[in-house]
């Protein structure tokens, strides 16, 4: 599915994935995702997961000096997580809907639980999962028994939302609110709002304020009947 290589035990069931060493509390069908960041590396804190019995690594390299640990070695930790949950969506017929803007994206996701967990089994982003690394993170929770799946989506740099939403695919999108506040790693404020509605490209009913599309018509024209 992602192109990874195992080298251990590999018929060991993996059930939940960490990336903060600090958030490993059962170790047992757990493996550790050791992340780079452009502030921090992922493998300094392999030990410490370790020390909490960790069996399995995902890294990008085996550290040679550690025995009895299951590595999967990937290209990009990044990315498989991404390609991982992607697959892992596609286990489950169910409709989705997408969230992104400026500002609003958790309280909208956690009103739409509030009105519609009595009629459906949701999942949805913990807390404000919305990044390259917390869509994937939320994704993974799904099962079986979900019917509807809630994610939101923010982004810091171009073709980021393209990502993510090859790995939500919403059928239904939600835009909370197109004013930027910071459109450092974009052109300007129009190329920031361009990037979001990139989440909403495959949709069949969008939803937004309606003075973020009249002024913006000549952007959701991308987007045909939308």
């Amino acid at each position: 599915i992602t192109g990874a290589e195992v080298f251990g035990d590999e018929n060991f069931i993996i059930k939940r994935i960490e990336f903060d060493s600090r958030n490993i509390y059962d170790a047992k069908h757990t493996a550790f995702l050791a992340i780079n960041t452009s502030t921090n590396s992922g493998e300094k804190y392999i030990n410490s997961a370790i020390e909490k019995e960790i069996q399995v690594i995902i890294w990008e390299k085996i550290i040679p000096i550690i025995e009895n640990i299951t590595w999967i070695i990937v290209e990009n930790s990044i990315r498989f997580l991404q390609k991982l949950a992607k697959f892992h969506l596609h286990q489950f017929p169910l409709k989705t809907i997408g969230i992104t803007g400026s500002n609003g994206k958790t309280i909208v996701k956690e009103w739409l639980y509030q009105l519609l967990h009595e009629d459906y089994n949701i999942v949805r982003s913990p807390k404000s999962y919305n990044s390259q690394i917390g869509v994937p993170l939320s994704i993974w929770q799904m099962n079986e028994q979900h019917e509807l799946a809630i994610f939101e989506a923010g982004i810091s740099q171009q073709e980021e939302m393209l990502r993510l939403e090859k790995m939500i695919q919403p059928t239904i999108g939600i835009l909370t609110n197109s004013g930027e506040h910071n459109s450092k790693g974009f052109i300007d404020d129009e190329h920031k709002f361009r990037e979001k509605l990139t989440l909403f490209r495959n949709c069949s009913v969008l939803i937004g304020r309606e003075i973020d599309f009249i002024h913006r018509q000549e952007v959701l024209e991308m987007f045909g009947e939308l």
